[in-house]
C-alpha cells in the first residue's frame, strides 16, 4: 500500500507484525521484549522436566507385581508422586511429594526402555539449549554483543532445539510401563496384561505451555 511521499507502508497482520518488531529492533527494544517471554520458556520447560506428574497411569486393578502394586500412578521423567509430607516449605511449594524412582522399580521399568531413556535424554537438550536461549537473550539485552550474529547464529537455533526436544518428551507416553504387557492381575496363573490408559499429567500441561511459548519466540 502506498503513502505520501512514495512511502510503502506493509499490509495485513504478517507485514504488520516484521513492521513492528524492525521498529523495536532499530530502538533496541526488542531483545527486552523477547528475553521475558524466553525466560518463561524455559522456567517452564525446566518445571515440566523436573515434575512428577507427566503421566497418570491408570492399571485398572491392584497388580501382583514387587515393583509397584498400587492401581495407579503419576510418573515423571525422573521422579514420581508419592504422595509424602513434605517438612521443607520449598520443596512443598515447588517439588511437593515428589520423590526418585527406587532401584526396584528402575531395574524392573526403566533400565531396559529405551523410549524412557530417549525422552529422559531429550529433557536434558530441552533444558541445555533454553539455558543457552535465556543466556543469549539477556547477554543481547543489557551487553553490546553483536546481534546480527548471536541471533540468527546462536538465539533462533537454541530457541529451535528446545522447542523440537520439548515436544520429543512426549514420547514418554510410549514407554513401556503405559504400552507393554506388564501388569499381571491378582490370581494364579494369569497372563499380564497392558495398563488400561496413560493421561497426560500436570507436568505435561507445563511442557505444552513451555513449547507453545518456544514457537512463538521463533516467529
Amino acid at each position: 500500500m502506498g503513502g505520501k511521499g512514495g512511502n510503502y507502508y506493509p499490509s495485513g497482520i504478517s507485514a504488520t507484525w516484521r513492521l513492528w518488531r524492525h521498529c523495536l529492533c532499530r530502538h533496541g527494544w526488542y531483545p527486552l521484549l523477547v528475553a521475558p517471554f524466553i525466560t518463561a520458556a524455559f522456567l517452564l520447560d525446566i518445571y515440566s522436566s523436573a515434575g512428577c506428574e507427566f503421566a497418570h497411569l491408570n492399571i485398572g486393578f491392584e497388580p501382583s507385581n514387587n515393583a509397584w502394586n498400587s492401581s495407579s500412578a503419576d510418573l515423571g521423567l525422573f521422579y514420581f508422586q508419592a504422595e509424602v509430607d513434605e517438612t521443607n516449605k520449598y520443596r512443598e511449594a515447588f517439588h511437593n511429594g515428589c520423590r526418585a524412582y527406587s532401584n526396584l522399580f528402575f531395574a524392573y521399568f526403566i533400565e531396559g526402555d529405551r523410549t524412557w531413556t530417549v525422552a529422559r535424554i531429550m529433557a536434558y537438550i530441552a533444558a541445555g539449549s533454553g539455558l543457552v536461549a535465556t543466556a543469549t537473550i539477556w547477554l543481547l539485552t543489557i551487553t553490546p554483543l553483536p546481534a546480527c550474529f548471536f541471533w540468527p547464529g546462536v538465539l533462533l537455533p537454541s530457541v529451535l532445539i528446545s522447542f523440537l526436544a520439548g515436544g520429543a518428551k512426549f514420547m514418554f507416553f510410549d514407554i513401556e510401563i503405559c504400552q507393554s504387557r506388564l501388569w499381571t492381575p491378582p490370581g494364579a496363573d494369569v497372563t499380564p496384561i497392558e495398563a488400561e490408559s496413560c493421561t497426560l499429567g500436570r507436568s505435561a500441561m507445563f511442557s505444552i505451555a513451555a513449547s507453545a511459548v518456544f514457537f512463538v519466540n521463533i516467529l
